[in-house]
């Protein structure tokens, strides 16, 4: 990784949009980056209604009343989890407190679209961490092009959008572990159709990074007896915060890939003019 590279994807902080107040942050005790969209200005001088869509982190240290607070006071009736089976089986949400809530396992990618296989070839997975020891923007961004132009990605995000169509009243909640990344590209595609300006899209994006709370000295910690820790250490930031450089390269993928989102989420995802205006329907006031 370069010094300019590191400088260019650096993680900053994005600007408030009016009438979207702390970016709808829901303060929980084991659950960071739980945020409801409801209020950020849309298409036809609308906005998305409240209690409908949210977005978070991993559920899995949620408490009894992180819970109750998601479905009683925000409506959550669907929770879509887009993390690999492997991340499930090591940290699975906490379904005895979700009863009469809908569960959808949406894997984004495989665990061996990664390149690390959680508890299958030792070897391998050292030789795919020491590939990208000092790389982690590189790494990184290949996975957003990976969501996005990977087949289970595609089917990931296709039913997501389709389930969405379901969902007259209630909220459905996604995340995947840290709710930045394939969370994230959740609620561009989202946003994206539901006619937020662009440049809020990008500033929900970046919004992860006020939420974070402690997670780079977290990793840190868990990296203190790695092997290969003395040289990434100084890059877990590029794990820990959303980057602009990450979500361009989805961008231009997709660019690259079908001419742009319009014809992405039509062409990839089946999700035509009819959809689209039935998922503003459903979810603008």
């Amino acid at each position: 990784m370069t010094d300019k590279l590191a400088t260019f994807c650096a993680p900053s902080e994005p600007r408030q949009v009016p009438g979207f107040r702390n970016f709808g942050h829901i303060p929980l005790r084991g659950v960071t980056n739980a945020r409801d969209l409801g209020g950020m200005p849309a298409a036809d001088h609308k906005r998305i209604a409240r209690r409908r869509l949210v977005r978070s982190s991993s559920l899995h240290d949620a408490t009894a009343e992180d819970m109750k607070q998601l479905l009683h006071m925000h409506a959550v009736d669907c929770v879509v989890d887009f993390r690999t089976d492997a991340e499930i089986q090591k940290e699975p949400d906490p379904k005895p407190l979700m009863q009469g809530v809908k569960y959808m396992h949406l894997p984004v990618f495989t665990q061996e679209a990664v390149g690390i296989t959680s508890g299958g070839n030792p070897v391998r997975d050292m030789r795919a961490m020491m590939e990208y020891a000092g790389k982690p923007y590189e790494m990184i961004s290949e996975l957003y092009v990976k969501s996005v132009l990977g087949e289970p990605g595609k089917a990931a995000y296709t039913a997501f959008l389709e389930d969405l169509l379901t969902e007259t009243s209630g909220a459905t909640l996604w995340h995947c572990t840290q709710g930045k990344d394939r969370t994230g590209i959740a609620a561009v595609l989202v946003e994206y159709i539901l006619g937020v300006p662009a440049d809020y899209i990008r500033d929900d994006y970046l919004a992860t990074n006020l939420f974070v709370n402690g997670l780079p000295e977290t990793m840190r910690k868990f990296l203190a007896d790695k092997k290969f820790a003395r040289m990434i250490d100084e890059d877990v930031n590029a794990y820990a915060f959303a980057s602009m450089c990450y979500l361009d390269a989805m961008l231009e993928a997709v660019e690259g890939a079908y001419g742009g989102l319009d014809n992405y989420i039509v062409r990839a995802l089946g999700f035509d003019a009819d959809k689209q205006a039935k998922l503003r329907e459903l979810y603008l006031v």
